[in-house]
């Protein structure tokens, strides 16, 4: 299948030397790396924090319109490129150990299970999964869940976005048992405004979660 459809980097589509992989080393180097104390980490963390329902935000990339992550997140979320997810993750994972991320959980925001049933799976989850292969926390599904069918929140402006996400999400029911008084990591693909992120952990704060780390592979402006 190689020789009849040569495997190509999806972003400089240069040949691939290893059949399994998506994107060459070379783009995978070219993404701006989310940097702590960075003015856009600064700030967005600051948001997350000034919720009262998160306490730290560990991010990987610096989402770029046109960029080689755009094409990632694109291929992953839209072309059905799975494996990207987990590639993702594990490179996350590995920021997680580096930085001493502890957690009894990692939940990935949940999609609405109408976006589930579009897409065939959760971007999200992929990335959590990819994650807990490195840093061996697990992964929890059952506890959280979106309620509420939403808009795209990249269309929206600030304000819309925050709307959009109230009520969003709910707990499932006869679990709060087991959230009270544990640490839990909410992750998603791309923070922008980190309403939706937000609007997840504050439903784990309200069943009794001792604490909420915010985690993406990517931050946007």
């Amino acid at each position: 299948m190689d020789f009849v459809y040569p495997p190509l980097c999806l972003s400089c589509q240069q040949l691939l030397k290893h059949g399994g992989d998506f994107v060459c080393p070379d783009c995978w180097h070219s993404i701006q790396v989310a940097v702590r104390g960075s003015p856009l980490y600064v700030e967005t963390s600051e948001k997350l924090v000034s919720s009262g329902v998160i306490d730290d935000l560990i991010s990987l990339y610096v989402f770029e319109k046109e960029g080689v992550f755009q094409i990632i997140a694109h291929n992953l979320k839209y072309a059905g490129v799975q494996e990207l997810g987990f590639d993702l993750g594990r490179r996350l994972g590995k920021s997680f150990v580096e930085n001493g991320i502890c957690a009894d959980a990692i939940i990935p925001v949940p999609l609405h299970r109408r976006k589930f049933r579009e897409r065939g799976y959760n971007q999200a989850e992929l990335i959590a999964r990819g994650v807990s292969e490195v840093s061996q926390i697990p992964v929890r599904c059952d506890l959280v869940r979106r309620k509420k069918y939403t808009k795209t929140q990249s269309l929206l402006t600030l304000h819309e976005r925050q709307e959009n996400m109230e009520e969003a999400f709910e707990f499932v029911p006869f679990k709060k048992s087991e959230v009270r008084g544990k640490k839990y990591v909410v992750i998603d693909d791309v923070v922008t405004t980190g309403s939706t992120m937000i609007a997840c952990a504050a439903v784990l704060r309200a069943s009794g979660a001792l604490g909420v780390i915010g985690a993406s592979a990517a931050l946007a402006e």
